[in-house]
C-alpha cells in the first residue's frame, strides 16, 4: 500500500495521471476457489485428532486435492490438451481448475503459515518392550484351552511386531508381505552355518514407483537381545499351510478369507496389551502417556528399532541399507523388475551386511 501511494505521488510530481489497477468489481460467481477456501476453513474448526479444538492443516488440504483429482478427471478437464513440452520431454499442462488459481494458492500458503503444525510423533518401542510383548503372547499361547481364533491371531500378531521391529518396517510395509513366497522360501537359511537367516518377501506397490516390486529381507534367526524371528515365522507359515494359502499368491498377513488385515487390528491389540505393561512395568511405559495416542504400529516399531541400532552401534552403512531399501536396489538409475528367485540369488552373496542390521535388534 505504502509503495502504491508513492507512486501516485511520484506521477503528480511528473504531471501524469496515476497508474490505475482496477481491484474490481469481481464478476458473479465463483471462478477462483472462493467457495473452497471458506469450505476449508470451516472443515479446520471441526474437533481434530491431535487437538480437540481445530484439525491440522494437513488434513484439510486433503479437501484441496480431492477436489483437484476429481477436476482432473472431468469432461472438462479432458478438453484440455494443450501441453507444454521441454526438451528431455518433460510435459506441463493447462488447467482451468479453480482450485490452481493463484488466489487460491496464495490463500493455502498463507493459510499454513497461520495455522502451523502440531506434531505428535509417535513413540518408540524398545528392545525391553519388544520382549515383554512377544512374551505376554507366548505366554498366552501355550494357554492349554486357548480357542483357535484366538491362537491365529496371536500368531499374526507376533509374527507382525517381529517383523516391524527387527525389519524396521513401516506399519503398511507389513502388509506387502508375500505368503506364496513366505511359505515356499521357510527353509532357506535356516541351516545356514556362517550366516543363519529368515527370508521375508514383499511384493506390491510401493509409493513413488510404477509397477510392483519384489523386495527380500534376509533377518538374523535370532537377534543378540533374543528375538525369535524364525520361531514367529514359522508359526505364521504353519497357520498359511494350515489353511491352505501357501500355494496362492496373496498377503501373509490375512483374515480367515485370505484378505489382508490393516492396521487398525494390529493397532488395537497393540494398545490393549501396552495399558496391561503400562501398570505392570511403569518404568517402560510412562503412566501419563495415553498409549493409544502415542504408539502406532506405522512408526513406533521402526522408531524403536532405528534407535537399539544407534546404541548398537550399527554402521550407518547398514543402517541405510536396510532403511532405504527402495534406493539401495536401484541399478543405473534404473529400478530393476527382477523375480524373487534372482533377488534371494543376489543378496545371498551378502549375507553378512544384509543380516547384520536385524541381527543387532
Amino acid at each position: 500500500m505504502r509503495s502504491m501511494i508513492k507512486a501516485r505521488r511520484l506521477s503528480g510530481e511528473l504531471g501524469l495521471e496515476p497508474i490505475d489497477v482496477a481491484m474490481g468489481p469481481w464478476p458473479v460467481g465463483d471462478q477462483v476457489g472462493f467457495q473452497l477456501a471458506i469450505i476449508m476453513l470451516r472443515a479446520s474448526q471441526e474437533k481434530g485428532r491431535n487437538s480437540r479444538d481445530y484439525v491440522q492443516y494437513d488434513s484439510i488440504r486433503k479437501l484441496r486435492s480431492a477436489f483437484s483429482t476429481v477436476h482432473e478427471n472431468s469432461a472438462s478437464a479432458a478438453r484440455d490438451v494443450d501441453v507444454f513440452k521441454g526438451d528431455m520431454g518433460q510435459t506441463f499442462g493447462l488447467t482451468n481448475s479453480n482450485s490452481d488459481s493463484y488466489f487460491f494458492r496464495k490463500f493455502c500458503k498463507g493459510l499454513e503459515k497461520r495455522m502451523g503444525r502440531l506434531v505428535i510423533q509417535n513413540l518408540g518401542i524398545g528392545t525391553d518392550l519388544m520382549r515383554i510383548l512377544l512374551n505376554m503372547l507366548e505366554e498366552e499361547l501355550n494357554e492349554a484351552k486357548l480357542s483357535s481364533v484366538r491362537k491365529r491371531e496371536i500368531i499374526m500378531l507376533g509374527a507382525g511386531f517381529t517383523y516391524l521391529f527387527v525389519a524396521a518396517l513401516r506399519g503398511n510395509e507389513l502388509f506387502l508381505t508375500e505368503r506364496k513366497e513366505l511359505c515356499q522360501r521357510i527353509s532357506q537359511g535356516k541351516k545356514n552355518k556362517l550366516h543363519a537367516h529368515t527370508v521375508l518377501p514383499l511384493q506390491g506397490l510401493f509409493k513413488g514407483e510404477v509397477g510392483e516390486r519384489n523386495i527380500i529381507f534376509c533377518l538374523s534367526n535370532e537377534t543378540i537381545s533374543g528375538i525369535p524371528v524364525r520361531r514367529w515365522a514359522e508359526r505364521l507359515v504353519d497357520l498359511l499351510v494350515l489353511e491352505k494359502k501357501n500355494s496362492t499368491v496373496g498377503p501373509a498377513f490375512c483374515d480367515e478369507e485370505g484378505l489382508v488385515l490393516n492396521s487398525t487390528f494390529f493397532d488395537e491389540h497393540l494398545h490393549r496389551m501396552l495399558g496391561i505393561i503400562q501398570i505392570r512395568f511403569p518404568e517402560l511405559v510412562d503412566p501419563g502417556i495415553q498409549v493409544s495416542e502415542r504408539f502406532y504400529i506405522f512408526r513406533s516399531f521402526r522408531r524403536g528399532s532405528n534407535t537399539r541400532a544407534k546404541e548398537m552401534k550399527v554402521d550407518s552403512g547398514v543402517v541405510d541399507l536396510n532403511n532405504r531399501w527402495r534406493k539401495v536396489q536401484m541399478k543405473s538409475g534404473g529400478k530393476p523388475k527382477m523375480s524373487m528367485a534372482a533377488l534371494y540369488l543376489e543378496l545371498s552373496q551378502v549375507l553378512g551386511s544384509q543380516t547384520e542390521y536385524s541381527k543387532a535388534m
